[in-house]
């Protein structure tokens, strides 16, 4: 499941690197303020990637 999120959040975030480090960092406010591998972790994949496909579509963050 890793590698599908990465795959979704390179293109914006410029490189693999960069979407690792927001994987790690950035706490999503629409996820109880989890990062997306906090989500991974506790089996929540499937909530990181409907918001992801909801923001690539063009919903708000």
């Amino acid at each position: 499941m890793t590698r599908e999120v990465l795959d979704l959040i390179e293109p914006w975030a410029g490189s693999r690197t960069a979407a690792w480090a927001w994987c790690q960092t950035y706490a999503i406010p629409a996820l109880g303020g989890l990062t997306a591998e906090q989500l991974m972790m506790q089996g929540r994949a499937h909530d990181l990637m409907a918001y992801l496909a909801h923001v690539r579509e063009g919903g708000y963050a």
